[in-house]
């Protein structure tokens, strides 16, 4: 159960950070661009880091022994939607169908990181280059969850 709660964390993510990009998205100054980018990975990352930090201390209380196995999975449970993503997005690359910008909303915590790639919102405008450098992006939720769980279950972050 807590593997569909941490994507469903990440699409809450999602959500609410597309609403502060979107909102944002009026200005096409570079330091507007770049506080959203801030705050779209801001929202992920506390967003996530809470959820690991009250998994792990619910798990801690309840002397669960798998900390690491539990932290691995929620990182790849994390990840996931970002990895099906981006395969898609690599997918449509080679196929010519456009998902580019769905890729971008699927992703609304790093649009801005997309815009500083590509601004086109078209997936022929993508080289197979700017679509490697995404790759790492999609293995941000699993270094947010996987740190935060194993030090909040060991009782040195967040510890009552």
């Amino acid at each position: 159960m807590r593997f569909i709660k941490t994507i469903c964390m990440v699409f809450a993510a999602d959500i609410l950070a597309l609403f502060i990009s979107l909102t944002l998205a009026g200005s096409s100054a570079l330091a507007v661009k770049i506080v959203s980018a801030v705050c779209g990975i801001g929202i992920l990352a506390v967003i996530l880091a809470d959820y690991a930090a009250v998994t792990a201390k619910k798990d801690r209380k309840e002397k669960k022994e798998s900390g690491m196995k539990t932290a691995f999975l929620m990182g790849t449970a994390a990840s996931s939607p970002c990895l099906l993503s981006w395969g898609a997005l690599r997918l449509s690359l080679a196929g010519g169908y456009d998902y580019y910008r769905v890729h971008k909303i699927a992703n609304g915590f790093f649009i801005q990181i997309f815009n500083f790639i590509e601004a086109d919102a078209s997936t022929k405008a993508l080289s197979a280059d700017e679509v490697r450098l995404m790759l790492p992006l999609a293995f941000v939720p699993a270094a947010i969850v996987i740190p935060v769980y194993i030090l909040a279950f060991k009782g040195r972050i967040f510890s009552e």
